[in-house]
């Protein structure tokens, strides 16, 4: 990656920061929490040092932290880590403001515990083998991996995307590394408005297509129940 990328990918991250952290706090699925009981049950957590790789704005920092005696987060972006330094509970927390790269060259350390999360930095074999390096215990990869909901989604169009998560099971087994994976299932109800569903639609459809979808949604219906599910999926294995 060129400098001049680096750059850029961090200025977005900067700009986008708030916004990204206004999405976490509005999320009705409390992956974070989850995860952590998750991790005590298996006896992953308590840990003695953990890396939070690519730790955005501290959406695990915030949950995890008192399950972890040395954490550690690393982000490209001094926006998002100025937001999750909100969330420090105690002093025995580094926050390191450095992109994935230049962090897997400089930094010697080995950690317990290594974790990332929708991590969108991680996708060649050399970085998944980089990032198993960083532990000498525990890995720890998790990613939405299926999102959808009962008025929107079927009228959505849909790029497709790489499977991150099949390729990280092929380079893991690849690399002789067994693993484990988790799946954690979350759904929510919300009341939806015929003008927010047509709003929603304004940009793909035209301002006629939309209310013909929405007449055709809604019928004589004001408002309809939207039923969410989404499945985020935790990859681990020991190194």
């Amino acid at each position: 990656m060129t400098e001049d990328y680096l750059n850029e990918l961090e200025q977005f991250w900067d700009a986008f920061a708030e916004e990204y952290e206004t999405i976490q706090q509005e999320s009705r699925f409390p992956i974070a929490e989850e995860l952590k009981q998750f991790l005590l049950q298996q006896e992953i957590l308590p840990a003695h040092s953990f890396l939070d790789l690519a730790g955005g704005s501290g959406r695990y920092l915030a949950e995890l932290q008192d399950a972890v005696e040395h954490y550690t987060l690393v982000d490209i972006s001094n926006e998002m880590l100025e937001i999750a330094r909100t969330k420090q509970k105690n002093s025995k927390i580094d926050f390191i403001h450095q992109d994935q790269n230049s962090f897997f060259k400089t930094d010697s350390q080995s950690y317990a515990v290594a974790f990332t999360a929708m991590n969108p930095g991680l996708v060649t074999q050399e970085d998944l083998l980089n990032f198993s390096r960083k532990s000498h215990s525990w890995c720890l990869i998790l990613r939405l991996v299926q999102q959808s909901d009962s008025l929107f989604s079927p009228y959505e169009v849909v790029e497709e995307e790489v499977d991150l998560m099949k390729n990280y099971q092929i380079s893991l087994k690849e690399a002789g590394i067994p693993f484990e994976m988790q799946d954690f299932n979350f759904s929510a109800r919300e009341e939806i408005t015929r003008e927010f569903f047509e709003a929603y639609f304004a940009e793909e459809f035209s301002p006629q297509q939309a209310r013909e979808l929405a007449a055709e949604v809604f019928g004589s219906n004001k408002t309809l129940m939207n039923l969410q599910n989404v499945t985020y999926r935790l990859i681990y294995y020991r190194v």
